[in-house]
């Protein structure tokens, strides 16, 4: 029994000591082989997040950041002190990981298209080439209106009125005696008596012509031979009728005026224009026009007329515009807002975060060589989009600072005293000039936060 003891006891030990055997040959064999490959190898490591460490390229499982040799950033961290090389000492640098604590981001500058829109008020007018008048063409008593009311839509060759004519009821019977005294005449074979009836009855239509008697009431007339006393007057124009004057019964004068009446289908909008945006103003302009009524809907066109004349009362210039009005939406004197398309040009542009207005100066940072930001100043004029339209100071194809200008413009004021129009507080001058507080780097302040955090 006890020999049995004894041989489990054996068998037990010499496993163990395989066991332990076989461990130091695996770590030997994989584990330190790995380790010795490994420790000769690059390491990567996130600038953000120091504690993210692997021998491979990749990315941060925490930002995302792309991951850089842990010796190229060492090297970077120990060179991005002040010592800029050759570079202008308003310059500053930054290594990896300051520029991703300061969030800074750059963008190509590039030529934009900048077109420049202002808004002022208008009004609808009619269009004065659309406008006429229904008038009486020979004086007479008015007996029947068939158009009752103002706005009433007329078409061409509609009848509007029934007048009663004296002159007119005198003048059918003169042109009806014409017509049977020509007709006597020609039987004789007379040629110059011929003529002169002729001439008679030219006359007499002529008269009823100019009395607005249509050629087919005049051939009414010739075929009954027989005069009327009230005659119906017809249209010759399609529109709205905008001003109605008299009523039945009035007695008009010859070329006295009925109807107004207005073709709405194209009308005239007016736009005022301040006088200080005159110079911006020109013939053949593009424009929108809003109206508060529909106001979903747009209406393109064009400035076909500026005004010569300056109004004194209202200081402003009017502009005229020719709007298609198929649907008669837009009624006159209703108001609208005219946007006009002042300019249009094309420059190199920069993003409006990038310039550090200073009041007197307009400062943007480009990135002159890896990691080398350099002080720029701007003139800019006008913004859209997002975008100034820059008139000197830069080059197409520079590489702007985008985002983290300000932290830039901070750590260059401390670490080169560059006066880009801040108030300077707590710094002295140096030998040569140069306003410097030696115990101040917020970027690696900055630095040191962030690596404490995560020591934490």
């Amino acid at each position: 029994m006890n020999s049995v003891k004894t041989l489990k006891i054996i068998a037990i030990s010499l496993a163990a000591v395989l066991i332990m055997l076989g461990g130091y040959w695996a770590y030997t064999t994989y584990i330190a082989k790995d380790n010795k490959q490994t420790s000769g190898a690059d390491i990567y490591t996130c600038p953000m997040h120091p504690q993210i460490v692997q021998d491979r390229p990749g990315q941060c499982p925490i930002c995302g950041m792309d991951l850089v040799k842990k010796s190229e950033l060492d090297k970077e961290e120990q060179d991005s002190g002040h010592d800029l090389g050759n570079s202008d000492i308003h310059s500053v640098k930054l290594s990896p990981s300051q520029q991703v604590l300061a969030n800074v981001q750059t963008e190509i500058v590039k030529t934009r298209i900048f077109a420049g829109e202002k808004t002022f008020n208008g009004y609808v007018k009619i269009n004065e080439k659309n406008f006429a008048h229904i008038s009486t063409a020979v004086g007479g008593k008015i007996v029947n209106m068939y158009v009752n009311f103002e706005g009433q839509q007329v078409s061409k060759g509609q009848p509007v009125m029934e007048i009663y004519s004296p002159e007119l009821v005198s003048t059918q019977k003169e042109y009806l005696l014409a017509l049977n005294n020509y007709a006597q005449v020609k039987k004789s074979g007379n040629v110059i008596a011929i003529e002169q009836a002729q001439s008679l009855v030219d006359a007499s239509k002529r008269r009823l012509l100019q009395w607005e008697m249509t050629p087919g009431q005049i051939a009414e007339l010739e075929n009954s031979g027989t005069v009327r006393n009230t005659m119906t007057q017809y249209s010759k124009y399609s529109g709205i009728i905008t001003k109605k004057y008299v009523h039945v019964g009035h007695w008009a004068m010859a070329g006295e005026d009925i109807y107004d009446i207005a073709d709405m289908s194209n009308i005239w909008v007016i736009a005022s224009i301040y006088e200080s945006d005159v110079k911006l103003i020109t013939k053949g302009q593009s424009v929108d026009i809003y109206s508060a009524s529909y106001p979903d809907e747009l209406i393109r066109a064009k400035i076909n007329f500026v005004n010569p004349v300056f109004n004194m009362e209202s200081r402003t210039l009017e502009v005229r515009i020719d709007v298609s009005n198929r649907d008669l939406k837009l009624k006159p004197d209703m108001y609208v807002k005219v946007k006009i398309n002042t300019f249009a040009s094309q420059t190199i542009a920069v993003p409006k975060n990038a310039v550090i207005r200073t009041g007197d100066h307009n400062i943007v940072y480009i990135e002159k060589e890896k990691g080398i930001f350099e002080p720029r100043e701007v003139q800019i004029s006008y913004e859209q989009d997002g975008y100034y339209a820059v008139v000197s100071g830069l080059n197409e194809g520079d590489k702007v600072v985008s985002s983290g200008g300000f932290l830039i413009d901070s750590e260059t004021q401390i670490q080169a005293g560059f006066q880009s129009g801040h108030e300077q507080h707590n710094i002295k001058e140096n030998k040569d000039g140069l306003k410097i507080n030696p115990d101040q780097d917020i970027m690696k302040d900055m630095d040191k936060k962030n690596k404490s955090e995560h020591k934490h």
